[in-house]
C-alpha cells in the first residue's frame, strides 16, 4: 500500500500562528497519527510560504537581511507546531534550493508544452495581498486608489497601479476538463458546500491568469522562457507546486525521484475554505493536468472560527488566540503540565464543530469542557479504576470477570470511530468515545462498588474494574490521534506496551490480564477550581491587555487635530436602530418538553408553547442545564428567526440566555407564571 500522503496549506510567515493556523493542523495531526495507528507509513507534508515581496518589503524597512528575516519567522512557526505535538514529516520553506530548482523546472516544462503565453497586464495592485483588484472595485480618495469595499482582511493602505508584460497560464484551457473529472470523482471535493461553490466558479467561466511578475524577491522565471528577465513566479502559482516539489518531483536525486513515485498523489489535501475554489480547487488541479500529474484524491475545506463572536482580526486583540500561549494558560488554571494545555486545546478545536462547518471558539467555553469531559469525564474514569485497583486488589488486575455491558458498547463502537476519522468527522469520533466513558461512569454510579466492599462482595467490584479498566484500555488508543500525550500517559499508567496499535483497542482477551500489575492513579486532567472565577479573570484580562495595546497605537495621520491616544483608541459602540430593533418578534414561551440530542452533547431540543402554537426549538445548553429542570419555565424566545437545521432537526427559533463575555450560558432568560406563554416583549 501507498504510504498516506497528506498535506496542510503552506502559511504566510507575517505573523505568529494563530488558532485558525492550528486548527488546520490539529486535524492533519489527528488524521496522520490515526493512520499511522493502523499501521500505514505516513509523509505528513507542512510548510511556510516565504517569497512574497510584502515579507521582502518588511525586512528591508527593518534593515534587515530577506532570508535571515525568513529563517527567524519560520522558525516560529516550526515551533510552535512542535510544541503543539504536531507530526509532521516533513516540512517545506519556498526559499529552500530543493523547492526553488523544482518550481523553475515546473515553469519550463509548462512554457515548453504549450502552456504558459506571454501578454500584457495592468491594473490597481495591493502588495499585502498579492492581488490585481478591478477599476470597478477600487475607489479614488484624495489623489489615491482603494479598494472600495475591502473585507476585514484585505489592505485598507493605498493601491499601486500596475503596468508590465506578464505571462499568462492558460486556465480557461482546462474548464471542460475540470467539469468533467469532478462530474466522474465527486468524492475529490469535500464538504459539498464547497464541491458546488466550486462547480458554480467553474461553470461560470475561467480566465487565464497571470503567473509572473516583476519583483526582485521570488523565485525567478528560468532563462529558458522568453522576457524572464527581472520577472519571479507569482506566488500563489508557485506555492501550489510545495505539494510536489517536498516528496521529490523533478528531483536531481534517484532517491527523492523513486519516494515521489511511491507516494505521489496526495491522498489529501487540508485547508480552510478561502483557498479551496479558487486556487486548491481549480488552478492546482489545472496546473497539475498541464504537467500530466494525477490529481489529488481529496481536497477538504475547513471553515473559518470566530471568537466571542467577532472574526479574527489583529485590529481586534481579542479575537486573536495565541495556541501555545492558551494551552500554558488551561495548564496553569489545572494545575497540569502544559501538556495537558495542549491535549485539552486539541481535544476543544475538533469537538466542538463538525469539521468543515464555521465555528465560534469561546475561550470559556473550552475551559468548561475541559472540566465537563475531560476532568469529569475520562478522568474521573480512569482514577476511580486506578484508585479501586490500588486499594481493593493492590493494583494487581483481578480473575474474576462478568459481562456488564461496557466492553460490549466499545468493541461496537469501534468501527464508527474509525470511520469518523476516515471521513474528517473528529467531532463524531469523540461524540462515540465520550459516550461510553459517560456509560462507564454512570455504571460505576449504578453498582456502588464501594458499599459492595464495605459488605464484603469482592467478586462484583473485580468484574466491574475489568470492565472499567478495559474502557480505558480502549480510550488510550481511541483517543490517541486527537490528544497524544494524554493517551501516552494513560498508556503508562495501565502499564501497556507504548507500541500498540489500532487493532489492540478493543483487544480485551490479550491485555490487561489477570495478574496485569497496573500504575498507581495520578491525575490525567486535573479539575479547574472555581471555574466560573477562572473564566471571569481570564476575560477581564484580555478585556485589559486590548486597552493597553489600543492605547500605544499612534494617531494616524489623517486626524485633522491631535486628540488623546486613549480617546482615539476606543472603538465606537455598534449601535443599531430603533427600527432594527422593532424587528425582532420577542416572546414568552413554556417549555413543555426538553430533551438531549442524540450525539450532540451540547444541543437540547425543546417544545415551547407560544400560546397561539407550539414550536421546536434547539439550544445550546445542555452542558449548563439538566432537561427535566427547564420543564414548565417561562422563556424569551426569539420567535420571528429563520428556522434552520441543527443535527437533522428543524430549529424554529431560539431561547435567549445570559453568559459571560466570552463563557458559556450561566442563565435562562425567564419571567414569572403570571405572564401567559404567546405575551410579547416590548
Amino acid at each position: 500500500m501507498k504510504p498516506f500522503f497528506i498535506t496542510t496549506p503552506i502559511y504566510y510567515i507575517n505573523a505568529t500562528p494563530h488558532i485558525g493556523h492550528a486548527y488546520t493542523q490539529f486535524a492533519a495531526d489527528a488524521r496522520a497519527r490515526f493512520e499511522r495507528l493502523r499501521g500505514r507509513e505516513v509523509y505528513f507534508l507542512t510548510g511556510t510560504d516565504e517569497n512574497a515581496i510584502k515579507i521582502a518589503r518588511v525586512a528591508r524597512e527593518q534593515g534587515r537581511d530577506v532570508q535571515e528575516f525568513c529563517d527567524e519567522l519560520a522558525q516560529q512557526f516550526k515551533d510552535v507546531w512542535d510544541a503543539l505535538e504536531i507530526s509532521y514529516d516533513d516540512y517545506i520553506r519556498t526559499t529552500e534550493d530543493r523547492h526553488k530548482i523544482v518550481a523553475q523546472r515546473a515553469i519550463q516544462k509548462l512554457w515548453d508544452a504549450g502552456c504558459l503565453e506571454i501578454g500584457e497586464y495592468s491594473g490597481w495592485y495591493s502588495v499585502p495581498d498579492e492581488t490585481f483588484f478591478r477599476d470597478e472595485d477600487t475607489v479614488e480618495r484624495d489623489g489615491k486608489q482603494y479598494l472600495a469595499n475591502p473585507t476585514e482582511d484585505q489592505t485598507k493602505a493605498p493601491l499601486e497601479w500596475v503596468e508590465e508584460k506578464t505571462h499568462f497560464f492558460k486556465l480557461s484551457q482546462f474548464e471542460e476538463y475540470l467539469q468533467e473529472y469532478y462530474a466522474a470523482h465527486p468524492e475529490t471535493l469535500r464538504p459539498e458546500t464547497r464541491r458546488n461553490e466550486t462547480l458554480a466558479y467553474i461553470k461560470n467561466g475561467l480566465r487565464d491568469t497571470s503567473i509572473s511578475r516583476e519583483m526582485d524577491w521570488g523565485i525567478a522565471l528560468p532563462e529558458g522562457i522568453p522576457h524572464a528577465e527581472g520577472h519571479v513566479i507569482y506566488v500563489w502559482f508557485e506555492a501550489l507546486m510545495n505539494y510536489f516539489s517536498a516528496p521529490g518531483y523533478l528531483s536531481d536525486d534517484p532517491a527523492r525521484q523513486e519516494y515521489f513515485a511511491q507516494v505521489w498523489p496526495p491522498d489529501l489535501q487540508l485547508m480552510s475554505k478561502d483557498i479551496f475554489t479558487r486556487f486548491h480547487a481549480t488552478l492546482w488541479p489545472a496546473l497539475l493536468k498541464s504537467l500530466d500529474l494525477p490529481l489529488p484524491k481529496e481536497l477538504f475545506a475547513h471553515g473559518f472560527w470566530t471568537v466571542g463572536g467577532r472574526k479574527m482580526s489583529k485590529r481586534d486583540p481579542e479575537t486573536i488566540v495565541e495556541p501555545v500561549e492558551f494551552s500554558r494558560q488551561i495548564a496553569e488554571a489545572a494545575g497540569a503540565d502544559f501538556q495537558v494545555g495542549v491535549d485539552a486545546l486539541r481535544y476543544y478545536a475538533l469537538r466542538e464543530v463538525t469539521f468543515g462547518s464555521d465555528g465560534d471558539f469561546s475561550r470559556g467555553g473550552c475551559l468548561s469542557r475541559y472540566n465537563t469531559d475531560l476532568a469529569n469525564g475520562l478522568g474521573n474514569l480512569v482514577q476511580r479504576a486506578l484508585s479501586m485497583l490500588t486499594q481493593y486488589f493492590e493494583g494487581v488486575v483481578p480473575a474474576e470477570d462478568a459481562e456488564l455491558g461496557l466492553r460490549a458498547a466499545a468493541k461496537a463502537a469501534t468501527p464508527a470511530v474509525a470511520t469518523c476519522y476516515e471521513t474528517l468527522d473528529f467531532s463524531g469520533a469523540l461524540n462515540e468515545i465520550f459516550s461510553v466513558v459517560a456509560h462507564a461512569n454512570r455504571v460505576i454510579e449504578e453498582q456502588k462498588p464501594w458499599a459492595r466492599i464495605k459488605a464484603g462482595e469482592r467478586e462484583p467490584v473485580a468484574a466491574l474494574l475489568r470492565e472499567l479498566l478495559a474502557v480505558c484500555q480502549w480510550c488510550s488508543l481511541t483517543l490517541q490521534p486527537i490528544m497524544p500525550r494524554s493517551s501516552q500517559r494513560l498508556i503508562e499508567l495501565l502499564n501497556l506496551s507504548p507500541d500498540l496499535k489500532w487493532e489492540n483497542a478493543d483487544d480485551f482477551t490479550a491485555l490487561l490480564t489477570p495478574g496485569h500489575v497496573c500504575q498507581a492513579p495520578s491525575a490525567l486532567f486535573p479539575r479547574i477550581k472555581n471555574l466560573e472565577e477562572t473564566i471571569a479573570k481570564m476575560t477581564s484580562e484580555l478585556s485589559t491587555e486590548t486597552v493597553a495595546e489600543a492605547v500605544a497605537v499612534p494617531v494616524t495621520e489623517t486626524v485633522a487635530e491631535a486628540t488623546p491616544a486613549v480617546e482615539e483608541a476606543v472603538p465606537e459602540k455598534n449601535y443599531i436602530e430603533y427600527d432594527d430593533f422593532a424587528k425582532v418578534e420577542l416572546r414568552i414561551g413554556k417549555v413543555l418538553e426538553a430533551e438531549k440530542v442524540p450525539k450532540a452533547d451540547k444541543l437540547l431540543r425543546l417544545q415551547v408553547d407560544l400560546g397561539d402554537e407550539q414550536r421546536q426549538i434547539l439550544a445550546g445548553i445542555a452542558q449548563q442545564f439538566e432537561p427535566e429542570a427547564l420543564v414548565g419555565q417561562s422563556v424569551v424566545v426569539v420567535a420571528n428567526l429563520a428556522p434552520r437545521k441543527l443535527r437533522g432537526f428543524e430549529s424554529q427559533g431560539m431561547i435567549l440566555a445570559a453568559s459571560t463575555p466570552d463563557g458559556p450560558p450561566l442563565g435562562l432568560v425567564t419571567v414569572g407564571d403570571q405572564v401567559p406563554a404567546g405575551s410579547y416583549v416590548k
